[in-house]
């Protein structure tokens, strides 16, 4: 029996984990003194008998519980204390980590116990892994085994699928892009005029990752020593770090009580904004589809009428929140000039983004409690991303609408009260490519109508703030 990718499920759960956040970042410490081990992956040796039939499973070989939790455990510590991939792990619940772990070593040997962890699949998008750190997690992997005595059959069989596994989580060279050397230089020189040990710490990191090309690895350290010597006394590398990232949002954080969760799905809709109007004497049901066939995500229906004026939406103050590593609502829908706050209530640290051409803008890093807000003055779909969490997303319609509504994730949707007329329809899912165009005859009464839209929308995570693939 091969165990599959334990030591991947490291860098899963150290994205994945959750730790009390605080202030600034923990400072850094010492990386404990590990087992002498090779310095990139070992080449397992051949088992020189084949295991006979009833053999006992590789969970009860190792040594069951007990044994896996001990050797897990050494493994985290040497992993999170390794100044080569420690910094890795900043926003990581030790503990989390080490029960998730054991968890799946015990699964996948046989121990008949059931993983809780996330899937493989998407972990390592965006993360930009390179030969260092794979080679790092390794020896520090072996050294954990060694540590322990672990034969070398059950030690090979726990390495053995290390090899394969590589091209699946570390980034070739062709797609990073360094910072150049003379920009890195001038950072390099500034970093012993800094007096907090810690922040001279992760601007040396963040020089290491610049030269590697790991462009938003870089800007997330760089970001960490600012949370602990503030921006102002790093103003000077500041653009070296983000060039081509969107502009940074440097307005004060603003505390916020954590209160009921936002709806997880959709927000938004003109008939709630003045609910005490006069009702027309026109009303519209319809289905959006997808190229024929039922919509499988969330829409929009906006309508302008063609004819006569109507009066302009006034902004609203909304809410998306970041819970349990994940925006709610989905989607959301704001007039024109509404202003948007985006509290974390998630006990580590989120980074809010945003590429679209509406509204490009970058929240940086904070912590549970904290929110920053920002006011939309353009209408247009934006889509929401967390630069440290790449399969976070969420999308922001700016309406200049007179009429609009969310639509269900089945495609209804509902206007309650139209003018009878004619109305220009501008209709979006989060499937579609671009908004579809058309227009619709609205008579007194109720109405019907079906939206069949086109897809063609980018699938998987989006983009990271330098705008570089996030795809597994």
């Amino acid at each position: 029996m091969t165990l599959r990718p334990v030591w991947i499920c490291l860098w899963l759960v150290g994205c994945g984990s959750s730790k009390p956040a605080t202030t600034n970042p923990p400072p850094s410490t010492a990386a404990t003194e590990a087992a002498p081990a090779p310095s990139t992956a070992p080449t397992p040796s051949a088992d020189p008998s084949p295991a006979p039939a009833g053999d006992r499973s590789l969970y009860d070989r190792l040594g069951g519980k007990d044994a896996i939790t001990a050797v897990v455990a050494e493994f985290v510590t040497r992993t999170t204390t390794d100044a080569r991939i420690k910094q890795r792990f900043f926003n990581t619940d030790a503990e989390q980590l080490k029960r998730l772990l054991v968890e799946f070593v015990s699964s996948a040997s046989g121990g008949g116990v059931t993983y809780t962890g996330r899937d493989m699949a998407s972990s390592h998008a965006g993360m930009d892994l390179v030969d260092d750190e794979f080679n790092a997690l390794v020896e520090d992997l072996v050294g954990a085994l060694d540590k322990f005595k672990v034969p070398d059959r059950e030690k090979n069989e726990l390495l053995g699928a290390l090899g394969p596994l590589k091209p699946q989580i570390v980034v070739p060279a062709s797609k990073l892009r360094p910072i150049p050397d003379a920009k890195l230089a001038k950072v390099s020189a500034m970093i012993p005029t800094i007096k907090d040990p810690a922040a001279a710490e992760l601007i040396s990191a963040a020089v290491t990752a610049g030269k590697r090309g790991q462009r938003s690895y870089a800007e997330q350290l760089f970001s960490r020593a600012e949370l602990v010597v503030g921006p102002a006394a790093l103003a000077s590398a500041s653009e070296v770090f983000r060039e081509g990232a969107p502009p940074r949002i440097h307005t004060a954080l603003k505390a916020q009580k954590d209160t009921a969760p936002q709806p997880t799905a959709s927000v938004g809709k003109s008939d709630d904004d003045n609910p005490a109007k006069k009702k027309e004497a026109g009303a519209l049901h319809g289905t959006l589809l997808l190229e024929g066939k039922p919509i499988t995500s969330l829409g929009l229906v906006m309508m302008w009428p063609k004819a006569g004026k109507v009066a302009k939406r006034q902004g609203k103050f909304r809410v998306i929140e970041q819970r349990n590593k994940t925006f709610a609502p989905h989607l959301m829908a704001v007039p024109v000039g509404s202003t948007v706050a985006f509290p974390n209530f998630d006990s580590i640290y989120h980074n809010v983004f945003s590429l679209s051409q509406p509204q490009r803008f970058d929240l940086g890093l904070y912590k549970s409690g904290d929110q920053r807000q920002v006011v939309f003055e353009k209408p247009g779909i934006v889509r929401l991303g967390c630069n440290i969490h790449a399969n976070m997303s969420a999308y922001l319609v700016v309406v200049d609408a007179p009429h609009y509504v969310v639509a269900e994730q089945d495609g209804a949707f509902a206007f309650r009260s139209l003018k009878p007329g004619k109305y220009k329809v501008q209709a979006w899912s989060e499937q579609s490519a671009e908004p579809l165009v058309t227009e619709i005859t609205v008579k007194a009464g109720d109405n019907q109508t079906t939206i069949d839209l086109k897809g063609g929308a980018p699938q998987g995570p989006g983009e990271d703030k330098f705008g570089a693939a996030r795809a597994p």
